[in-house]
């Protein structure tokens, strides 16, 4: 009897091994249905792109600045050799074609600043004018000078007291190129004015007549547009056209221009800068 329990005994041990077993924890795990809860793209989310628009520049936006106008008592703004001496150096002022000039490029674009350096010696001659140009664009636009403060562009008009005193207007007409090209050297652009008709008149002071070298300014215009013409960065400004043969546009002394006169310079000179001067990428 004892034998038949322990063997019994036996069979149910094994049994109950055998269900242990059945239930180890390496034995796979049923896996139940998935559940989908949301679903996350793998490709990055659509950003619209950002476009920063170049900056608008005025659609009249000149692409110079800085002018220095050079000469001689014309271009120090004298109306008369009989009632008006002008100081030296030069002086700024109301009168004067650099400075209409100067207002009317600040009318035609308030947006931008506009620099007129006058530079007028009366009674100076186009043969010495060149070498004091040398020396002043030495100061105004040489390497010592910041970029940004360079003049970028030279008004020249000079070469009547050179021919009011026995010159040719072959010779006065080349000291005014070479004036020109001086100014390229220094990177400048330069524009060219040609000389307005002068008259002859009787000095109200003494009493001898001023004969203005009359016949001389189509001669020396003409060798000026000659010489110049085609030149890289110089361009000739037709004072004479634009004055024609208008006897008020000129002075008792029938040389100097007068306010109206010097009205049309300015006028012509604007309209050259103008055209020469597009704005080139940026504001300068």
């Amino acid at each position: 009897m004892s034998r038949l329990v322990a063997a019994f005994s036996s069979v149910v041990a094994v049994l109950v091994v055998s269900g242990a077993c059945s239930q180890s924890p390496t034995a796979p795990t049923p896996v139940a249905d998935s559940i989908t809860l949301f679903s996350v793209s793998q490709q990055p989310p659509s950003v619209p792109a950002v476009v920063i628009p170049p900056p608008q520049l005025p659609s009249n936006a000149l692409g110079a600045t800085r002018f220095v106008a050079f000469g001689d008592s014309i271009t120090c703004g004298v109306e008369s050799a009989f009632d008006f001496l002008v100081p030296l150096p030069c002086p700024s002022g109301t009168h004067g074609y650099p400075e209409r000039v100067q207002a009317m490029l600040a009318a035609y674009n308030p947006a931008q600043t506009f620099a007129m350096t006058k530079r007028g010696y009366p009674g100076e001659w186009a043969q010495d004018g060149a070498t004091r140009l040398r020396t002043e664009l030495a100061e105004l636009a040489g390497p010592s000078v910041p970029p940004a403060q360079r003049p970028q562009g030279l008004l020249l008009l000079e070469g009547i007291n050179d021919m009011n005193n026995g010159v040719s207007a072959t010779r006065a007409a080349a000291s005014l190129a070479e004036m020109a090209q001086i100014g390229r050297l220094h990177n400048l652009t330069v524009l060219v004015a040609t000389m307005p008709q002068t008259y002859e008149t009787v000095d109200p002071n003494t009493g001898q007549t001023r004969h203005n070298s009359v016949e001389k300014i189509v001669p020396f215009n003409t060798e000026v547009i000659r010489l110049l013409s085609g030149v890289q960065n110089v361009y000739v400004v037709d004072i004479y056209a634009a004055f024609g043969s208008n006897r008020s546009l000129i002075g008792n002394d029938g040389l100097h221009p007068t306010p109206a006169g010097y009205d049309v310079m300015a006028q012509r000179f604007h309209a050259a800068i103008v055209a020469r001067f597009p704005v080139r990428g940026s504001l300068q």
